[in-house]
């Protein structure tokens, strides 16, 4: 089948038999006649002129199809017995087209037929077998190196934020809950990159809690008082947590709409992720800090 003008296609019927291939052929050049009409001139090698000969001289008003990949490039009708082995294939007028664009399609019928002629052999590279136990023992260390990380997190945010950072362990803990019930909701397998967008998002929910508990101690430094410094404190830090997680879950929607595989796996594990951390980091933690502070009437913030 060959693409013709007007987005058309014009159907030809093919011997499946093939009498000549492109291996025997030593050259195909775009070229014009005398009279400026584009043209391909094509040689052969001494089997080629053959076999060649043979197919032109019982083919004579017949059209010889160049194939390539399946698709019939062109259709040349044979006019005469070429018995040395140099032939040309004239691409003729058409009124719908100019001088300059039938010299392009001689040139790319060019490239066609030398793209045929060039052999290109498939070789056994390497071989590589991979056990069944490889992909368990992968999910295995990546869970173990998940779960270690969370936990020193937990402890550091702990020990150096004191109340406000055992307040931001349990948004974290929280914020982990939800994306696995999200992941179990959607059906999603929690495969290594989906492991490593899981993790990827935790980190992201600590440093959403680290800006707003240094925003805190900033507001305490100035000599405000403890509900002003917590009110001020997420007021101010919330424009910096949200512009960051819409730039990442751009990114991250970037990744699940163009990827395939993993990549998807890794880009839905850190949307959800993103979508939990914003809502932790920004409500959770506030509604519990708010209870402590506004509550029950405290005069410091444990921060």
């Amino acid at each position: 089948m060959k693409k013709d003008t007007c987005d058309t296609y014009r159907t030809y019927l093919v011997d499946k038999n093939v009498p000549l291939t492109g291996e025997n052929l030593t050259s195909a050049d775009a070229a014009t006649d005398q009279f400026g009409e584009a043209e391909v001139n094509i040689s052969f090698d001494a089997q080629g002129a053959r076999e060649f000969a043979s197919l032109t001289k019982q083919n004579v008003g017949k059209r010889m199809a160049i194939v390539l990949d399946d698709d019939v490039h062109s259709a040349p009708r044979i006019n005469e017995e070429i018995p040395n082995g140099r032939g040309r294939i004239t691409i003729g007028r058409n009124p719908t087209k100019t001088r300059e664009e039938l010299i392009d399609e001689a040139r790319l019928l060019a490239l066609v037929l030398k793209g045929g002629a060039l052999p290109a052999p498939v070789t056994v590279g390497e071989i590589r077998q991979v056990g069944a136990s490889l992909g368990p023992e992968l999910i295995r260390k990546g869970s173990l190196a998940a779960t270690v990380g969370l936990a020193l997190v937990v402890v550091f945010m702990a020990i150096y934020y004191k109340r406000s950072g055992l307040v931001a362990d349990v948004a974290l803990i929280l914020n982990g809950a939800l994306i696995l019930a999200f992941l179990a909701i959607f059906n999603a397998t929690l495969t290594l990159p989906g492991i490593a967008g899981f993790v990827l998002t935790l980190g992201i929910a600590v440093d959403a809690n680290v800006l707003i508990n240094e925003r805190v101690r900033e507001e305490l430094a100035h000599g405000k008082t403890a509900r002003a410094a917590v009110d001020q404190g997420y007021d101010r830090a919330f424009w910096t947590i949200f512009d960051a997680h819409v730039t990442t879950l751009i990114a991250g929607a970037i990744l699940f709409a163009t990827g395939t595989g993993p990549v998807r796996g890794f880009a839905t594990a850190l949307v959800i992720g993103l979508v939990a951390s914003l809502f932790t980091s920004i409500i959770v933690t506030r509604v519990i800090t708010t209870y402590f502070v506004h509550g029950r009437n405290a005069q410091t913030v444990s921060v």
